[in-house]
């Protein structure tokens, strides 16, 4: 089981280029990816954004990448400076302008400027490595949080367990003080205990306050969370699904047995704990 929430990074470098990655992730109800970058990573985009997902599957994701260049660039390329100088000299001399000669070589200048670099092999090679570092990086602690949240959630479940069993060990109790009620009732009026309007009101009051059902469902969907949270799979979606139903099973067993709403809220709180937990998980 892996946490939503970790961070990582990265560095590595090639010939002409050294790269560092930053990444970081937190929770979210799907998978959103955020690059940011002071070099122009378009080209490689689909590249990055296919590498985490390989390895993340939901949460928000940020990814910063840092590229600098281990060889100084130069600001102009002097072939293009010299050719553009001869070619507006003679323009100059075509045309008899009165333009000059530092006017000139301003505007030679201008049009042999470097452009911004495309991502070439060797950018590439740095960022996949320094990416790949960061990521190792982040699952490894994705997954030691997950660790923890899995124990922290197993010890919920248990006690949701045993609370569980108070309310399977005192229904009976309750059961049979209704039935006590509706007898001192009966009495009160002069009716028998087996006359048969006490016998269809004690079946009516019992058949309303069976939770069998409730308690039926409910230890099926703790044993569904404990497998989940044994399988390693991406269970938070499941695991929420199934927070849900049980939460809605406990106030159902609650209403019915008003007695016991004491536990049932002690449940119920467990669940919401339970629930924030999940929040965290892929």
């Amino acid at each position: 089981m892996l946490s939503m929430t970790g961070f990582g990074s990265g560095s590595c470098e090639r010939d002409r280029w050294r790269a560092s990655v930053f990444i970081k992730s937190w929770n979210g109800k799907g998978l959103d990816i955020f690059i940011k970058s002071n070099q122009n990573l378009m080209a490689i985009e689909l590249t990055i954004r296919k590498m985490v997902k390989d390895l993340v599957k939901r949460g928000t994701v940020s990814v910063h990448v840092e590229v600098e260049k281990r060889e100084l660039a130069e600001p102009v390329s002097y072939e293009k400076l010299i050719a553009n100088l001869n070619f507006f000299k003679l323009i100059k001399e075509e045309l008899s302008l009165n333009v000059s000669d530092d006017t000139l070589f301003s505007l030679a200048v201008r049009f042999a400027e470097s452009r911004e670099e495309e991502v070439d092999n060797s950018l590439e090679e740095a960022i996949v490595c320094a990416l790949n570092d960061a990521l190792r990086e982040l699952l490894r602690r994705r997954t030691e949080e997950g660790q923890e949240l899995r124990r922290d959630m197993e010890e919920r479940i248990s006690r949701i367990e045993k609370l569980l069993e108070v309310i399977v060990r005192e229904k009976d109790v309750v059961y049979e003080n209704a039935k006590r009620r509706v007898l001192e009732r009966a009495k009160e009026v002069g009716l028998s205990e087996v006359n048969a309007t006490v016998l269809n009101e004690i079946s009516l009051i019992l058949s309303k306050m069976d939770v069998e059902e409730e308690i039926t469902r409910f230890r099926a969907h703790l044993v569904r969370s404990r497998e989940l949270l044994a399988s390693g799979d991406e269970v938070g979606r499941k695991l929420e699904f199934i927070l849900q139903e049980m939460h809605r099973e406990i106030t159902t067993l609650s209403n019915k047995l008003p007695d016991l709403s004491p536990v049932a809220v002690e449940i119920r709180t467990e669940i919401d704990r339970l629930r924030q937990q999940v929040a965290n998980v892929e």
